[in-house]
Order: structure tokens, then sequence, then C-alpha cells
């Protein structure tokens, strides 16, 4: 492309050098003929300049379109010398940003057991049976074991209970067994005969409204007391030793 605009260009100027020689011959040729002058009585002033001063515009506008079209294919090849411009590179694509690790899931916390555990205390008082119990009950393992362990635990301190250790501490243990109670598969299938030692050991202990709760939650499975009047008679008999009481 390049090479073809230089052609161009220098055909352009001969072209046009060859033209203005040309015209410059025609113009002399009609300078040199003889001019016909008009005379009369007044004098007659040439109304068209001729000779040199004739030729001097054509050849300044000869000059002019030769010098323009030297001009326009000048811009030509400068335009086809320029290198063409190289296209920017397309932006490198991103790098997709790496996922993160998900979080390990934390480890779900043991289930707590439905029922109370009965705290740990300075039991040394104990007499071997009472700790034998209280043992079996902390290390059985099922709820069925514990049951059982924590019900002989409650039947040696209603046999024990005229002494204050066991008659009071029989009777805290009224919130744990009823609690292992209820986590039992068939509660209404057991026998009452916890809820009575619990509630003569808070009667006992002057805790007379805790007596009436555990009554009241024997009735509620449909238990007895293995008496002739049931629960509902003990808690009769609870309610009149209440009402001593405060008097």
């Amino acid at each position: 492309m390049k090479y073809i605009a230089i052609i161009l260009l220098v055909a352009v100027g001969v072209y046009l050098y060859k033209r203005a020689q040309r015209l410059a011959q025609e113009e002399q040729q009609e300078a040199q003929q003889p001019v016909e002058k008009i005379v009369s009585s007044e004098e007659v002033t040439p109304s068209t300049p001729v000779g040199d001063d004739v030729a001097k515009p054509k050849d300044e506008a000869l000059e002019f379109e030769s010098a323009a079209a030297v001009e326009v294919v000048s811009e030509e090849v400068k335009a086809a010398a320029e290198p063409e411009p190289e296209p920017e590179p397309e932006p490198e694509p991103e790098p997709e940003p790496e996922p993160e690790p998900e979080p390990e899931p934390e480890p779900e916390p043991e289930p707590e057991p439905a029922y109370k555990m009965v705290a740990v205390t300075d039991e040394s008082w104990a007499n071997e049976k009472l700790a034998k119990a209280l043992a079996e009950y902390r290390t059985a393992p099922s709820v069925e074991d514990k049951h059982l362990a924590l019900l002989q635990a409650v039947a040696e301190c209603y046999k024990q209970r005229k002494q204050e250790k066991y008659r009071d501490y029989g009777a805290a243990l009224s919130p744990y067994y009823q609690s292992l109670f209820a986590a039992l598969p068939t509660p209404s299938g057991e026998k009452g005969v916890g809820f009575m030692q619990l509630a003569t050991l808070l009667n006992d202990s002057g805790d007379f409204d805790g007596a009436l709760e555990v009554c009241q939650a024997a009735i509620s499975y449909g238990l007895t007391d293995g008496t002739v009047t049931g629960f509902e008679g003990r808690i009769t008999r609870i309610e009149k030793a209440k009402t001593k009481a405060q008097k």
C-alpha cells in the first residue's frame, strides 16, 4: 500500500507538470499573435490585458492546483506509510477465586439425659447398702437400671428414716427419682412404691407441699401405694399433718 501511494504521487506530479508546460506554451503563442487595434477619434483603452498580464493569473491557478493535488497525495502517502496501530491485547480474565473451604461441622453435643442426675455429695456417713445403690445408679448403662438402683437407695433411706441424715437425704432424692421415672419406656406400668416412700420421707421432714406433689404425680400415672385408700387417702393424711403443723 505504501509503494502504490508513492507511485501515484509521482504519476500525478508528472501529469500536472506536463499540463502546466502545455498551457504555458499555448499562452505564449496567443501572446505573439498581432493584436488588432481599433483606431478611433477617442482613445481606446483595452479592456483585457494581453501578454504577460494575461498569462500570470492562469499560471498561478495551475500552480495552486498542482500544490493542492500534491498535498492530497502526500497526505495519502503519509496515511499509507503510518503503520496501523496494533490492536490492544484483550485483558486476561481474572482468575476465579478459590472456593473457601467449607467449615468442618462441629460435633453435635451429646444429648442431655431426660432426667436429673443426683449431685455427688459427701456420702461418707451412708451405710454399705445405700453407698452401693448410689454407686450402681451413677454407673448404670440404661434408664431402667438407673431406676432400679435409685429405687433401692430411696428404699434404704425410707428404712432408716428415723435417722435425720437418711430422712433428709431420701427426701432430697424426690426430683431426681421423678425425672428418671418419667424417662422410663412405660412408666404407667411400674409400681408406685417409690412414690409412696418419697411422700413419707417428705412428710416426715416437714415438706408437706413436696409430699402432696409426689402423690399427685403418682395419681397422674395411675399408680397405687398398696393401701386401701391409695394415694388419694395419703393426700388427705398429709393435708391434716400440714394443718396441724401450722397451728
